[in-house]
Order: structure tokens, then sequence, then C-alpha cells
């Protein structure tokens, strides 16, 4: 009897995020500081690197190379959560 292979577990982590956001135009002091907000962004990804400055995620890893990476500032973040698939 063959023994079923064992699937590799890929551990991915989801970032809750903010982002700076800007503004064009000429709006009112009330205006500004009612309607400008931080958009709240939600990233996916394969964690690359983690250090007291920054968070590095990849959109796509291979065996040692990743892709479309993105820096997110720690002062920038909410919530990090790593899952195993």
């Amino acid at each position: 009897m063959m023994k079923k292979k064992q699937k590799k577990r890929v551990k991915v982590t989801l970032v809750v995020w903010y982002d700076a956001v800007a503004e064009t135009g000429w709006i009112t002091d009330t205006e500004a500081k009612t309607s400008c907000k931080l958009d709240k962004c939600v990233s996916i990804g394969y964690l690359v690197d983690k250090n007291q400055e920054r968070i590095l995620l990849a959109c796509t890893k291979s065996d040692n190379q990743y892709n479309a990476l993105i820096n997110i500032p720690n002062a920038w973040i909410e919530t990090i959560k790593e899952y195993n698939l």
C-alpha cells in the first residue's frame, strides 16, 4: 500500500492597517476635520521579514523568491494574525 504524500502547510499573514490619504482641492476647516480620515486596509501574504520599524509581506512566493512586496510601517498596523493553510 502506498503512503499518502503529506501536504506541506503554508503559513500566511493577515495584516489590518491604516494608510495615509491625501485630499486635493479647497475645503473648509470643519470639512477637513470631519471628512479627511485614514483608510483601513487589509493585506494577506507571505511574511518575508518583520523588525522594529516595519513588516514586509509578499503577494507571491516560490521556493526561494518573492514577488509583489509591500512594506508596512509598524505604527500603521492595527492587528497581525498568522494562519496555517
